[in-house]
């Protein structure tokens, strides 16, 4: 069992950086935070840390055919670009409807806990079509380089060190936006509804033109 130390810091340290570039995610958590929906905001992150938890590990353990039929399918993925789609429109007509008859004032913690946030986390996670694809790479340069020994421990290790690494980075984020609360770019981020319908919408449809593209 020497390995899974070794193989739970360098996975903590691969999901950490791994999470940081901006996606649908990441989106999620600063406009849930911003609007003082934190708890729906944690949620968000056990979501998402735990779909990168789960693929590191079917990966790590030699179960990527799994993969194969679940999240690399075609249909599914178009399915899940779609679902990101809808998100975004919702931010963009029911929430901004909602918000807009109080602006610059954060949104008060909602009863919307209700409508699972922990699920809208994991279809997130789930729904980027690169990430079965990068964390298969990313493992494979691993083991090649020596750095991530093949086996039970070692791919438990490593998945379980993703996952934590992966909240961790959300866990900063929603304490960056919670300190930028009181300064005015976090003003800004509670203002910004239209701009994070966008982006879940342009993510949403760049997953689906890849998924379609994938269809002929």
């Amino acid at each position: 069992m020497t390995e899974f130390p070794l193989a739970l810091l360098v996975g903590l340290a691969a999901g950490f950086v791994g999470a940081i570039p901006p996606g649908p995610l990441n989106v999620t958590i600063i406009r849930k935070t911003s609007a003082g929906a934190e708890r729906d905001a944690f949620r968000v992150a056990l979501g998402g840390a735990l779909i990168d938890f789960l693929v590191c590990l079917l990966v790590g353990l030699g179960f990527s055919w799994i993969l194969e039929k679940v999240l690399t399918s075609r249909w599914p993925r178009l399915v899940l670009a779609l679902f990101l789609v809808a998100y975004g429109l919702k931010i963009l007509i029911v929430d901004r409807r909602r918000d807009g008859d109080r602006p610059g004032v954060p949104v008060p913690q909602r009863k919307e806990g209700a409508r699972f946030p922990f699920l809208t986390g994991l279809l997130q996670g789930a729904a980027n079509p690169a990430l079965v694809v990068n964390w298969t790479l990313f493992i494979g340069f691993l083991v090649s380089h020596r750095l991530l020994h093949a086996g039970l421990g070692a791919g438990a290790g490593f998945a379980l060190g993703v996952g934590v690494g992966v909240f961790l980075w959300f866990l900063v984020l929603i304490e960056l936006v919670e300190r930028l609360k009181s300064h005015p770019a976090g003003e800004w981020i509670r203002k910004s509804t239209v701009l994070a319908g966008l982006l879940l919408v342009a993510f949403g449809l760049v997953f689906t033109w890849k998924s379609i593209g994938e269809l002929g």
